[in-house]
């Protein structure tokens, strides 16, 4: 059996009704809470290898609606509505400020929390993250637009088909070949479309993480993002590339508990 390059998480699964959706999370640790936003294509479990930071903060883990054993897979998908489900959870637990790391898709939502509720937050990171569609290096929508999920896992490395068999462990064929439709062909084509200048005011301290080999995002969008919010920080994650919180784990961990802790 081949080893998992994604730490298990340890302890139950935690659900809240939402009236339209369920929305399932886990809560690990103590000390100041961290929601933990996760990318596309995968679940709160990709957070595994941040499992050393529980010893620092109390890190609470959303599956996004429609990934994971949250439901929603009938509700919009949009990065607004994932972040309005996260200020929500925030609610529920009776949190009132907490920070926040998302990556790809959960940084997307991060942004959109942090420019309607800066208040709620008390930093912010984010990994691998665009802002708008010009963020992407060149190429990189076409290909999105081209991809089908065949294409995609026959082209993957081991990382990403992990990350992608926890996802489909609680989805049909006809269920994943809904969220192909929904996620990967409706909103990876249509966002993010946060125009730089809206984070110029942007209250909230904010780290930018940037795998060095990163193909996605481009370079460029990261340093433009960090010199425009007003408490911005640009760091470089070595040898990893999109997922560099679970290509580096080390590195982005240490980075993230510095920078919460500052």
């Amino acid at each position: 059996m081949e080893r998992e390059l994604i730490a298990p998480l340890p302890g139950p699964v935690h659900e809240i009704d939402l009236g339209t959706h369920r929305l399932t999370y886990a809560d690990l640790g103590s000390g100041e809470p961290v929601f933990f936003m996760h990318g596309g294509l995968m679940d709160h479990r990709s957070w595994g290898n941040q499992l050393p930071l529980a010893d620092a903060f109390r890190m609470i883990l959303p599956d996004t609606r429609g990934h994971g054993r949250s439901t929603g897979a009938d509700l919009p998908a949009t990065y607004a509505a994932f972040a309005d489900d996260v200020v929500a959870l925030m609610d529920r637990l009776d949190l009132p400020r907490a920070a926040v790391v998302g990556f790809s898709d959960g940084g997307c939502s991060a942004l959109h929390l942090a420019l309607r509720s800066p208040e709620r937050l008390t930093g912010l990171v984010l990994i691998g993250t665009p802002h708008d569609m010009a963020s992407y290096n060149s190429g990189v929508v076409e290909q999105m637009r081209a991809m089908t999920a065949e294409g995609l896992l026959g082209a993957a490395g081991p990382l990403l088909k992990e990350l992608v068999a926890r996802l489909r462990e609680h989805m049909s064929d006809d269920q994943w070949a809904a969220y192909w439709q929904r996620v990967v062909k409706g909103l990876w084509l249509t966002e993010p479309d946060l125009p730089l200048s809206a984070f110029a005011d942007l209250p909230v301290p904010t780290l930018i993480l940037h795998g060095e080999n990163e193909l996605s995002v481009s370079r460029r969008s990261s340093e433009e993002l960090a010199a425009t919010i007003p408490d911005g920080t640009l760091l470089f994650v070595p040898g990893a590339g999109h997922a560099a919180a679970q290509e580096n784990p080390a590195f982005v961990n240490d980075a993230i508990l510095r920078f919460l802790r500052r």
